[in-house]
């Protein structure tokens, strides 16, 4: 793979976007603010937006290529796995973010993993669930307004971060870390999904991974930065990999800062989150972000695991886990601020 590609990619972040809070100036937030009142991809947009803002969010759409049914078949398939869904995101997308040297920086540099992670591990899990919901980038979903939201937001970091000085020579939140991202989202969880036993063939990898070929569209990285398949998404996954994971005082401070949530909310299981960890990034990977070690997960056989978590387990996550889920991220988000409000207002210090 090219590096060139991939250094000049570190040089861009979402040109429509950061041109739309340019224009705005001051009435950036109003655009967030009137956007949750849209529940719905088809929903008439109100009409305090200006002709700016409808111009980037008409553009913010699934890209012309994208196949309905297999999309719906990745979606199905999460929808039916939700709660290892799940896990791999917080045990194992997310510590694989915080190992990436140079975007842990970022993250640390916004001031919020460390001081509101709650909140911030909840946004992401909103924006996964609404994504993955069946259907969502159908007319009467929410995973294209979910794209649209998430675009903003990243452009307002980083002109906040911009404001501030940002954290080396990098654009924050470019095309390159935007699309490592992605592929924690989707390579990751699917390798994560496999340690915890379930069986994932190779047309649901592949299915999955179009889901994410077409958001990382909508969220404006360049086609021919994204991986075509699975498996050319899992060589990309690994260059970057090796390209970026470094022992770093952010990384290891947001991984503690995951850790000690977790744990947190399981007083009578505290050892579990950092024993999941290690089983699903390997203990390599673990070392590097500093997570304790402790005793082994118990070794269930192939079998055994598919039968544990693809019987039982599955059937309970199809049926239970989107409500309870839902209702918990609702509950979080709704109990603390929101991210446009920890952001200094465009044109002021």
């Amino acid at each position: 793979m090219r590096t060139d590609v991939f250094d000049a990619a570190r040089q861009h972040g979402d040109r429509p976007a950061d041109e739309l809070l340019g224009e705005l100036g001051e009435e950036a937030r109003a655009v967030g603010a009137a956007l949750r009142g849209v529940r719905r991809n088809d929903q008439v947009l109100p009409a305090s937006l200006s002709a700016q803002a409808r111009r980037f969010l008409g553009g913010v759409t699934p890209p012309p290529w994208v196949d309905r049914t297999r999309v719906l078949r990745a979606q199905r398939w999460a929808d039916a796995h939700l709660v290892p869904v799940t896990t791999a995101l917080l045990c194992a997308s997310l510590p694989s973010a915080y190992a990436a040297e140079r975007g842990a920086r970022v993250l640390a540099a916004t001031g919020r993993l460390q001081s509101d992670i709650d909140r911030r591990v909840n946004e992401t899990a909103r924006f996964v669930l609404d994504l993955l919901e069946p259907g969502a980038l159908d007319p009467q979903g929410t995973g294209v307004l979910a794209v649209q939201r998430t675009r903003l937001v990243h452009a307002a970091v980083r002109r906040s971060l911009a404001k501030a000085g940002q954290p080396g020579d990098d654009v924050p939140i470019n095309k390159e870390d935007l699309l490592g991202t992605l592929l924690t989202f989707s390579v990751v969880v699917i390798r994560a999904v496999r340690r915890l036993g379930i069986a994932v063939d190779a047309r649901t990898a592949d299915d999955y991974l179009h889901l994410w070929r077409a958001i990382g569209c909508m969220l404006g990285i360049e086609e021919q930065l994204l991986p075509t398949d699975f498996v050319d998404a899992t060589r990309t996954s690994d260059f970057l990999a090796r390209r970026h994971f470094r022992s770093s005082a952010h990384g290891r401070a947001l991984m503690a800062a995951l850790l000690a949530r977790m744990e947190d909310h399981l007083p009578g299981l505290r050892q579990a989150p950092r024993l999941v960890v290690r089983h699903l990034v390997g203990d390599p990977l673990a070392d590097l972000l500093g997570v304790p070690a402790g005793a082994s997960l118990p070794v269930l056989g192939a079998r055994a695991r598919a039968r544990t978590f693809d019987g039982w387990l599955a059937r309970v996550s199809s049926l239970l886990a989107r409500p309870v889920l839902e209702a918990i991220v609702a509950h979080k988000l709704s109990s603390s601020p929101r991210f446009f409000t920890h952001l200094p207002a465009p044109g002021h210090g």
